[in-house]
């Protein structure tokens, strides 16, 4: 299951969304935040947040504010651009700044679910027209850990202890063990250090 987190300020975009994910098994809307408040409220509250999808504008937001607190402050929640906005150059800052994924509002419903989809895994999205951003900041994908290692991944990465994640996670200690093995093995790494080293090379957090 994909947690995810919408900041959006529009009712009709809300309630059209809300619809959507209702019909999504694989999806798991937690929170709308309208305002920049509400976001950072919410987002301390759900630590198993997997990807947040942001407007680009809204009243109470100055530029690039809420990309660069998340991407400071919650490295292990993967971001996608929602916006009318199409500039290139504004693309491409916003891919090299950590965010994982641009859709344009302008795109089919099915995009955003894709896009959804792919940077939950660490991939990158981006729509066709901007294709030579996504060959330059494309990561590796010989590594490929399930949806539940990176779940895990980015817990031991906040620093949740192993009975913390089996809890939060509704899983057995040894079962998380098991993962956390799995995935030491699949970045050939020893230790903590070395999977959070090696998980920032390959795309998996900012």
């Amino acid at each position: 299951m994909i947690n995810i987190a919408f900041f959006e300020d529009h009712p009709i975009v809300k309630n059209s969304l809300t619809t959507l994910f209702t019909n999504q098994s694989d999806l798991n809307l937690i929170f709308f935040a309208s305002t920049k408040n509400d976001l950072y409220r919410n987002i301390k509250k759900h630590a198993t947040l997997n990807v947040i999808v942001i407007d680009l504008l809204a009243s109470d937001v100055q530029g690039l504010e809420i990309y660069d607190f998340l991407n400071k402050n919650y490295p292990q929640v993967n971001i996608i651009a929602f916006t009318s906005l199409s500039s290139p150059i504004l693309v491409e800052n916003l891919i090299s700044a950590g965010t994982k994924g641009y859709v344009n509002k302008n795109q089919d419903i099915e995009d955003l679910l894709e896009a959804i989809r792919k940077v939950s895994k660490g991939e990158i999205y981006l729509p066709d027209d901007y294709s030579f951003l996504s060959k330059k900041y494309t990561t590796s994908t010989s590594i490929a850990l399930t949806e539940r290692e990176i779940e895990i991944m980015q817990l031991i990465i906040m620093e949740f202890t192993t009975a913390d994640i089996a809890q939060q996670l509704q899983i057995s200690v040894n079962t998380i063990e098991n993962h956390r093995k799995s995935i030491f093995q699949k970045f050939n790494v020893k230790n903590v250090a070395g999977m959070v080293r090696e998980a920032s090379k390959l795309g998996f957090i900012n």
